[in-house]
């Protein structure tokens, strides 16, 4: 038998045709398993260059929702929607599901981590999956990559006028004399007239951004750019996600002396702080305690203990003549609180530099639509972040200081009405807390 089969095998080696079938099948092997390494390759390359444009287009998308105020679960969200619809379902996976009448969808989502690169603010994406090779017999190759999008910071606002619409949703008019240099002033309204400019009134700033347009026939207006900027994306809400107090039992005001407080009297304890006599002293101060206050109106001279005073829907209105002193204070408007305060009162107010809240100083809920009123004078001095994103209007005249006020105001419309100057740096009072103006996007890698 064993002579049989090397008889058959020789005959085969002489045989032409014989030959070259065997060295076909020889040859094959090798030709096979290059062209299997090369369309694999042609894979790899194919999905690499997907990965790479998909993440690209994630970390642009989620840097742009993440700066211009939402939040990162939302922005991650975001760069998963924006990376798959350009990435599609990985090639290979379709074949794998022949016969099954549902898409495949990769099981694996984006990896996104937001940081900085000195003062810019960076958005990383990454991605990988595991593809099984085309031929049996080959190992499964992972395709990963990275991309990184940076963001400069824009100029800081020190006004944001938030309503898309309305017509002078910033406005310096009258005889007002209004100094935010090295920072801007920002609406977001797409009118002919977003930001409104005329009379007599001075006006000094870095620049002006607005959504729409400006009107100025204002004659004094100084402007650090070379030019207004208009028709530009409009600044989101810059706090959207910072969480709202609740309000608690009201305070009983009625020992606090009622020439010091509305609804006060004599010769009782004060909100726990101390007891107010019936007839006192000249120069007596009355200290109150943070708390929840159905209203709060000041008439005299009252101290306010370093926390949060959550006004309960009536009004923190501060009268002509008082005096009102605070460090390290919060006020919150709630239940649609309003707030008054009229030029012949002198305040003195710094923003706590702790929780949640820290460097604002007076804080509306984001459903309180009430206007407010507030004028200070030579003596008063506010620092923080005036934020009453629903406010249809505040109306505002700083103190008109030299030095200027470490003071940002966020609302619907804005209306400066007398002297205000700001002061660009305010780091230290404001917490770090700002408002930019959106900077360029550019991928670093």
């Amino acid at each position: 038998m064993l002579g049989s089969f090397r008889e058959k095998f020789f005959r085969i080696l002489k045989d032409k045709n014989g030959n070259f079938a065997v060295m076909t099948a020889l040859v094959m092997v090798p030709l096979l398993t290059g062209a299997s390494v090369a369309i694999n390759l042609a894979r790899i390359n194919l999905e690499a260059v997907k990965m790479q444009d998909g993440l690209d287009a994630a970390a642009f998308s989620a840097l742009k929702s993440y700066g211009d105020g939402g939040d990162a679960a939302k922005a991650k969200d975001l760069a998963n929607t924006t990376f798959f619809a350009n990435f599609g379902t990985p090639a290979i996976v379709d074949e794998l599901s022949s016969g099954s009448s549902v898409t495949p969808v990769a099981s694996d989502t984006v990896s996104l981590a937001f940081g900085s690169l000195g003062v810019e603010t960076t958005a990383t994406a990454t991605y990988e999956h595991t593809y099984p090779p085309l031929f049996y017999g080959l190992r499964p190759y992972t395709i990963d990559r990275v991309s990184v999008a940076a963001r400069m910071p824009g100029r800081e606002a020190c006004i944001l006028a938030l309503h898309p619409t309305a017509s002078r949703a910033f406005e310096v008019s009258g005889s007002a004399t209004v100094d935010t240099s090295g920072c801007t002033i920002t609406s977001d309204s797409t009118d002919a007239q977003s930001i409104y400019l005329s009379g007599s009134a001075t006006l000094k700033t870095e620049c002006l951004y607005t959504a729409g347009k400006v009107s100025a026939t204002l004659a004094n207006l100084t402007l650090a750019c070379p030019k207004a900027v208009e028709e530009v994306a409009p600044i989101p809400d810059p706090f959207p996600s910072k969480k709202m107090p609740t309000t608690g039992s009201w305070v009983n005001l009625s020992g606090c002396g009622q020439n010091f407080v509305d609804g006060g009297g004599g010769n009782g304890d004060c909100n726990g702080t101390s007891k107010t006599p019936n007839n006192p002293p000249a120069g007596y101060t009355v200290e109150l305690k943070p708390g929840t206050y159905g209203g709060l109106e000041i008439k005299g001279k009252v101290l306010l203990r370093p926390g949060s005073y959550i006004i309960d829907g009536g009004t923190l209105k501060l009268a002509s003549q008082s005096v009102l002193t605070g460090e390290g204070v919060t006020f919150f408007l709630m239940n649609g609180a309003q707030l008054d305060i009229h030029g012949g009162s002198t305040f003195k107010i710094t923003p706590s530099q702790t929780g949640d809240w820290a460097g604002f100083s007076i804080v509306a809920a984001r459903n309180n639509t009430s206007t407010a009123t507030i004028n200070g004078n030579s003596a008063s001095s506010l620092a923080g972040i005036i934020y009453m994103p629903a406010s249809r209007e505040i109306q505002y005249a700083g103190s008109g200081t030299t030095g200027g006020e470490c003071v940002r105001i966020v609302a619907q419309e804005i209306t400066m009405i007398g002297n205000s100057s700001f002061k660009l740096d305010c780091k230290a009072a404001l917490a770090n807390n700002t408002i930019n103006n959106p900077g360029a996007i550019r991928l670093v890698r």
